[in-house]
């Protein structure tokens, strides 16, 4: 009885053989097929990561513009007469023109003067707008406050630049 156990426990052991190789190189394709499907869409969804970054800074630039016109910290330059503009660019360094790491966000300011001494000694316009020039974006995208000066009050507009 017990020989015949053994018997039985052996034969069904050369019956359970696995995988073949050629059920695993079938899910093997099928996954590499999937990566294929989903690879794209995760570059997209990353860009649009990046973007939303540079995106969210930009409200928040035209945001604290617009309060800082009203508080007086920010005004045009002498050289920004009636009818004239001023121009905020929010984006990556290298694409935006300004000095310093290329892939860091950062602000260029021309023909407005920014007085910080509301906000404290060595206050900049990027601090006080909650920009952190220290983040790193690979993002193309970047945008441009115009300010058009009206002698009453100023105009905004804002537009995103590639």
């Amino acid at each position: 009885m017990l020989f015949m156990k053994m018997a039985q426990a052996r034969e069904a052991r050369k019956d359970n053989k696995g995988f073949s190789l050629v059920e695993l190189i079938i899910v093997i394709a099928i996954m590499v097929a999937l990566v294929a499907m989903l690879a794209p869409q995760f570059v997209k969804y990353v860009s649009k990561s990046r973007d939303a970054v540079i995106s969210s800074a930009a409200e928040d630039v035209l945001a604290t513009a617009k309060s800082e016109f009203a508080l007086t910290n920010l005004t045009f330059a002498s050289t920004v007469t009636n009818g004239n503009t001023a121009t905020i660019k929010i984006g990556r360094n290298g694409k935006i023109g300004a000095t310093g790491d290329e892939n860091k966000l950062g602000i260029v300011m021309t023909g407005l003067d920014f007085d910080s001494s509301a906000q404290g000694a060595g206050c900049t316009f990027e601090q006080q707008c909650g920009i952190d020039t220290t983040k790193k974006t690979t993002s193309d995208l970047w945008y441009l406050i115009t300010i058009t000066n009206n002698n009453s009050s100023p105009t905004f507009t804002m537009q995103a630049q590639s």
